[in-house]
């Protein structure tokens, strides 16, 4: 298993060595997309196409993608077959063909281009599925690849290494401005950078850099917070009061409706009620993993259970159904303003170690 960044350094090599199946995966959607993109063009150097791209769902049809496989020796053309299985759970059915295309991919002459290569990509794997079979045969017969998110300590250094590459000089506190704004959003960041290198790249071509400013990124970059609807959901667990309001501000600026909004807050409470429910019975470990919660989030979420107890996240979500009632009129209708106000109160009373009691 290697780390995204090294992969795309490895298909830069001349004697790059092409494997017979791949698996992307992480939690860094830009990354994924990299690799996907570099190990797509370095295989169509090597004479590959692209051929078709499987979505597996409930219910794939794991039977056509092995006829397909099965079929490659009927082609002369090298081809690429792409699997998108997001949710990285193949079933018995789709973890047997993976197993076994792996080991009749171990039987081909070594040093021969192997006449198709699947590539799985999926999002974040947790530590049981890393462990399942499928991927130990993945890893064993080819390669297995990490797309994992920038820290945002480090991410102003990213982006000042990104511009470079586009021609483009960021001083230390405009890529500290362009790390807030996009919110850790790699993808954002990116296209921030690229529209950046299209306004004042002219000097690209005579190997110059051009110096970009904190005045030229308040012109000319877009606030991508506003568009994080689930920033705000890190900053209440967290209990950030003062940011998980100007979140709600921000949001309310960009035109969301209240129902969405809404629809997070009552999601973050259900599951707050439930892992109460659950450590009653058991360990914080057990009820994470009976809830299906990320390592990277039982932090945030340890952190919130801190401040209330089940009847206080009870209580709270008695408050959101109390807006949500209001919102569809069954309840005596508020203002807009009054409804926003409602929610600034759900919101303060979530994210503070205020009492629940309406």
């Amino acid at each position: 298993m290697i780390l995204s960044s090294a992969f795309l350094t490895l298909l830069k090599q001349n004697d790059f060595v092409v494997q017979p199946v791949y698996l992307l995966y992480g939690e860094a959607p830009f990354f994924l997309r990299e690799s996907y993109d570099g190990l797509r063009e370095k295989l169509k150097q090597q004479g590959y196409l692209t051929g078709d791209v499987y979505d597996v769902e409930a219910k794939f049809d794991w039977q056509a993608l092995q006829m397909e496989t099965q079929a490659g020796s009927l082609f002369s053309d090298q081809r690429m077959i792409v699997v998108n299985m997001p949710k990285g759970s193949p079933g018995r059915e789709g973890g047997g063909f993976i197993q076994d295309w792996c080991a009749f991919s171990q039987t081909l002459q070594a040093g021969a281009l192997p006449e198709i290569v699947v590539v799985f990509q999926c999002e974040r794997l947790d530590s049981r599925q890393l462990k399942s079979k499928w991927v130990t045969a993945i890893e064993s017969a080819g390669l297995v690849v990490q797309a994992k998110p920038v820290p945002m300590n480090a991410l102003p250094s990213w982006c000042q290494q990104k511009a470079q590459t586009l021609g483009l000089q960021l001083d230390t506190d405009a890529a500290h401005l362009l790390a807030e704004r996009v919110e850790g959003n790699l993808l954002a960041a990116d296209q921030e950078l690229t529209k950046l290198s299209l306004v004042f790249g002219s000097n690209v071509a005579n190997s110059a850099h051009t110096s970009i400013s904190v005045e030229t990124i308040l012109e000319q970059v877009v606030d991508q917070a506003h568009y994080q609807l689930f920033a705000l959901s890190s900053a209440l667990l967290k209990g950030q009061v003062a940011y998980s309001l100007q979140m709600l501000m921000r949001l309310r600026e960009e035109g969301l409706e209240p129902p969405v909004i809404l629809w997070l807050l009552s999601k973050e409470l259900r599951l707050l009620i439930e892992l109460s429910q659950c450590a009653q019975h058991g360990t914080m470990a057990q009820a994470f993993k009976q809830c299906r919660i990320w390592q990277s989030k039982q932090s945030e979420y340890s952190q919130a259970l801190k401040r209330q107890n089940l009847v206080g996240w009870q209580t709270l979500l008695k408050l959101a159904l109390n807006i949500d009632l209001m919102i569809k009129g069954i309840r005596p209708t508020l203002t807009t303003e009054e409804v926003w106000l409602e929610m600034s109160q759900l919101v303060l009373k979530m994210a503070s170690n205020c009492s629940a009691s309406p």
